[in-house]
């Protein structure tokens, strides 16, 4: 049984201040949870900072005129933390990552919080500002909602990676991770027949590893007998600690309220309104110049 480190879930507003001491339940979560060793954490820094430099794959995205932001003491961090300090294990998920941004040109190219306001208008993902019993932000993915008529799957797909991005830069999300509702309401052939190879292979990547924060808990929820066509095409290409970590609810969402108290869901999961996405949208759309410079780096290395 997991361990749930807090009573209740709370509201924790979005956080991006790497500078300030972390409270003494988050640095008990970072050594149970990761293994983050204070004695050993510049040690692991430099160590990973050299095998970053020496990486001849990683060497392909750096450029003699540009500062390689990998090399940042922050990402530094980041990715140690996604690979539980494991030097290695650290830079598979950067060698992953920087893969990903290459296979999926079609989805980097739109990754701008500006460009996609029409999955902002539809709510089809939403991060809210809380968090639940195991300190992981909670966020909610509806694909059942979308219209591929209106929205191209590849502008679904960026508004969730640059949501994740954003996420990934939290200090305490890096550390406890994410927490996943996944709400299948309406989601039928329409949406399937636009949900090709490419898009599965880029599901499971990021469910398996590709990207620098933990993805610790998915709850789907209203899922059809046709979402299993779906899922039997991820199955082969998910491994087992994904597997493990997903819970099938149907439209029996007693185990999911006890997760995730009602207030937060919609109605659709039993809850009492609508998600509440506005400050997460409004960080975004905040940080476009951020997301523009990752844009056009991808695109020059792709």
């Amino acid at each position: 049984m997991e361990k749930r480190y807090f009573t209740e879930v709370f509201k924790d507003p979005f956080n991006f201040d790497l500078t300030a001491e972390l409270d003494e339940i988050w640095k008990t979560m970072a050594a149970e949870i990761l293994d983050e060793n204070p004695v050993e954490r510049e040690k692991r820094i430099a160590e990973y900072f050299k095998a970053v430099q020496e990486d001849l794959e990683v060497a392909k995205w750096r450029a003699q005129d540009e500062q390689f932001r990998f090399e940042e003491r922050r990402y530094l961090v980041q990715y140690l933390r996604a690979g539980l300090w494991d030097i290695q294990a650290a830079l598979h998920v950067l060698r992953q990552y920087l893969a990903s941004c290459q296979l999926y040109p079609n989805i980097a190219k739109v990754s701008v919080p500006t460009l996609l306001e029409k999955v902002w208008s539809r709510k089809l993902i939403a991060a809210t500002e809380y968090r639940d019993y195991y300190g992981r932000r909670i966020y909610f993915f509806r694909p059942g909602v979308w219209n591929p008529d209106e929205i191209p799957v590849n502008e679904l797909f960026a508004a969730s990676y640059i949501m994740f991005e954003m996420l990934a830069q939290e200090e305490k999300t890096q550390i406890a991770g994410i927490t996943m509702v996944c709400d299948l309401t309406g989601f039928g052939f329409k949406q399937l027949r636009n949900l090709g190879m490419e898009q599965v292979r880029c599901m499971t990547s990021f469910m398996s590893g590709a990207f620098p924060v933990w993805l610790r808990k998915i709850h789907v929820c209203n899922n059809p007998r046709l979402f299993g066509v779906l899922y039997s095409m991820m199955t082969p290409l998910l491994d087992d600690r994904v597997k493990g970590n997903i819970i099938f609810h149907g439209s029996n969402f007693t185990l999911l309220q006890e997760q995730i108290p009602s207030f937060l869901l919609p109605k659709s999961l039993g809850g009492g309104g609508e998600l509440d996405d506005e400050a997460s949208v409004r960080i975004l759309k905040e940080k476009n110049a951020y997301y523009e410079e990752i844009k056009d780096y991808t695109m020059k290395h792709t």
